[in-house]
């Protein structure tokens, strides 16, 4: 019996130093799963338990030692141990206490028994166990403070192998110890579970007879440990166990020198299984690949690279990211009733673009187009939602994912499948990474295709360009002969209906009576308009025709020189004109540009009402790389419903008895400012004058663009 106790004992300082230090360092990778087990056992004990450091000050305590001191946690870190127990110790047993944490420091177990003052002068004895732990340079790091008695009621005698026999079995943890010939002399229930076997059945076991499979690196743990004396911590055990042959298990445990007699050691050990930990890490670890492989086929697909190349590209990282044998691309043929192999991996090279499959509903890629989402098959042989294609028996496939890769206009444009020889635990995680591949294929195929269509687009384009021009080319050459017939098959008539009308009245006006006169003189007229309405019609479609020349222009100088071309209009309608501004330099073409601002200012000095004197200002502003152009008059105004009509060809406000003119005026105006980029418009009120203007890109502007 003091043997099994001394073990105990001994097992419980090596747990608690192991899993202090995980607790204070985090030195092991599972110091949470660790941590749990550690505070499930120092919590649920039957004694009051406190760590403190080597000069007296708390870092932990257990529940237990809390509820009997009506404690929190947060009440007792950082003080020292003999203050949380005041006013009950008296100043000497004080002293004592604190003589003996340093006692313990020096490497003793010491034992101090106090009397505690209670209420009507009743005392109560307490009993203070300390442990020290030390590191493996044998320096003490903290010291276990064992209390009993602390409350009669909530306190239960127990021998203290009974309480270490009890934490033993019930530890959320496997532990162990081994004799000197490695057999188990102790196993708990958690250990002896996890290696499939009964604790009876390990009792006098070597481990080689337990399990087997993994036993020669264990034993090599075993020599280094016994033949060095120092513990091994955290190291990872990977094999299978009885408990479920062929699975691969992972454990994190550590293994240290223990007495087990007079004259030898065993092995004491600490097993935590974490499989599940390690099938989260490689489930992580996979995620990330099938992540960097989705990156790298964005990347592929973005990068222009031609389908059939991306197909391959995809098949290779897909099988290779999810581990089998096979991947390949299916697309859709017209009809929806077939596909046809576009790439893969796994199957014979000659039958891409060749193989064709039906899309019915007994064939994995049918069953995916009508599903229309992505799909798990895990056993072939046990499906029953379809029978495979003769692909998938003749290559004897057996697990496999497929997913839909989507077309235009809500037609699919295929299938993306993966097979593997031997069965494969597919999960939607994979699945879902499947899919992801698919969509990027999709991507790239609509974007080809929109590329063909506009390269077609552009094929059929330039060829409606050339007809459309050499169509224009004839037009033009139309129009060019119709402006000279009318500049002189037209006005030869005209000029001598003039000339002959002009004779009648110099050499026979004595024949004519007044109405005979009147008739001859509005035939001369109205010649004399037909004449200048065939020029203005001239003036606007060559606008069309010339070939712009852009130049510096001065507003300045341009405007001084059309205020001497209209001196005589001005002297006669006793017009005055301002100029408010000092007018910039504009990038244009001076000749359209002249005739522009001269029917602009004509209008404004003919456009009044009778009786008025013409009034006309200029002024010019800059804004944003764009000239404007004033011009302001005080005339008859232009109604707001109006104001659009004025600016297109044979547009009339007023009958040419009223005001002279052709009507066209304004539309060349228009058509001419729009050819040097500019823009034109009116700002205007009935009766209340107009304000015209005329924007064009500044000389700055155009140097910046350029």
């Amino acid at each position: 019996m003091e043997l099994r106790a001394l073990l105990l004992d001994s097992i419980l300082i090596s747990i608690v130093v192991f899993c202090w230090n995980i607790y204070l360092l985090k030195r092991l990778d599972y110091s949470n799963q660790i941590n749990y087990s550690y505070h499930h056992f120092f919590n649920n004990t039957y004694q009051s338990l406190f760590i403190v450091k080597p000069n007296g000050v708390l870092l932990e305590a257990n529940q237990k030692a809390l509820d009997c001191l009506c404690l929190k946690k947060k009440d007792i870190r950082g003080k020292h141990l003999s203050s949380i127990f005041l006013p009950k110790l008296t100043s000497s047993t004080k002293q004592q206490l604190k003589d003996g944490i340093a006692r313990t420091v020096k490497g003793e177990l010491v034992n101090i028994n106090f009397e505690l003052s209670q209420a009507k002068n009743v005392t109560k004895k307490i009993d203070f166990s300390l442990t020290p732990i030390t590191n493996n340079k044998g320096k003490v790091t903290f010291i276990i403070v064992e209390v009993l008695n602390i409350a009669q009621s909530s306190f239960i005698e127990l021998p203290q192998h009974q309480l270490l026999e009890s934490f033993f079995k019930n530890a959320a943890i496997g532990l162990a110890i081994l004799d000197s010939e490695w057999r188990h002399v102790l196993i708990n229930e958690t250990l002896a579970d996890i290696n499939g076997k009964s604790v009876e059945e390990h009792i006098g076991k070597a481990v080689r007879e337990i399990i087997p499979e993994i036993a020669p690196k264990l034993e090599s743990i075993y020599q280094e440990v016994s033949t060095t004396g120092e513990p091994v911590y955290g190291i990872e055990i990977t094999g299978e166990t009885p408990k479920e042959p062929g699975l691969i298990r992972n454990w994190e445990a550590t293994y240290f020198s223990l007495p087990v007699s007079d004259n030898s050691n065993g092995i004491g050990c600490i097993v935590l299984e974490v499989s599940k930990r390690k099938q989260a890490e490689q489930a992580l670890r996979t995620r990330l690949k099938q992540q960097a492989v989705v990156a790298q086929l964005g990347e592929l697909a973005l990068s222009g690279l031609e389908l059939p190349d991306l197909f391959e590209q995809a098949t290779a990282l897909v099988a290779q990211s999810l581990d089998v044998d096979s991947c390949k691309i299916l697309e859709l043929l017209p009809g929806d009733d077939k596909l046809i192999l576009r790439a893969c991996v796994g199957l014979e090279a000659e039958l891409v673009n060749k193989a064709i499959l039906k899309t019915e509903l007994n064939s994995q890629a049918g069953y995916t187009l009508l599903s229309g989402e992505p799909v798990i098959l895990k056993n072939l042989n046990q499906e029953t939602r379809f029978h495979g294609s003769s692909l998938l028996y003749k290559h004897k496939y057996i697990s496999g994912l497929s997913a839909i890769i989507s077309g235009k206009e809500k037609r699919a444009f295929g299938v993306l499948e993966a097979h593997s020889t031997v069965e494969h635990q597919f999960n939607w995680h994979d699945a879902n990474f499947l899919q992801s591949v698919a969509n990027i294929l999709s991507t790239a195929i609509a974007r080809k295709q929109a590329e063909d269509e506009i390269r077609q687009l552009n094929a059929t384009l330039e060829a409606r360009v050339k007809q459309r021009t050499k169509q224009l080319e004839a037009a033009n050459q139309e129009l060019e002969a119709f402006c000279y017939s009318v500049s002189h098959d037209l006005r030869a008539p005209l000029r001598a209906i003039q000339g002959f009308a002009q004779v009648l009245i110099e050499d026979y006006e004595h024949l004519f009576d007044d109405i005979g006169l009147e008739y001859l003189n509005r035939l001369t007229t109205a010649a004399a308009h037909l004449d200048t309405l065939i020029l203005d019609l001239l003036a606007y479609s060559r606008l069309g025709r010339t070939q712009i020349q852009f130049t510096e222009v001065d507003l300045a100088t341009l405007v001084e020189e059309i205020l001497k071309e209209l001196e005589s209009e001005l002297r006669q309608t006793q017009a005055k004109v301002h100029i408010n501004t000092t007018l910039p330099s504009v990038r244009s073409q001076k000749s359209i540009l002249k005739s522009a601002i001269t029917n602009l200012i004509a209008n404004a000095i003919k456009f009044v009402h009778p009786n008025v004197h013409p009034v006309v200002t200029i002024s010019a502003e800059e804004d944003g790389g764009y000239v404007r152009l004033w011009i302001e008059d005080n005339g008859i105004g232009i109604a707001l419903e109006h104001q659009e009509r004025i600016f297109r060809v044979f547009e009339r406000l007023h009958g040419i008895e009223s005001y002279a003119g052709t009507g066209i005026g304004l539309a060349i105006v228009k058509r001419g400012v729009e050819s040097l980029n500019g823009r034109v418009g009116v700002l205007s009120h009935l009766d209340k004058g107009s304000r015209f203007w005329i924007e064009l890109p500044s000389v700055a502007n155009n140097l910046k663009l350029q």
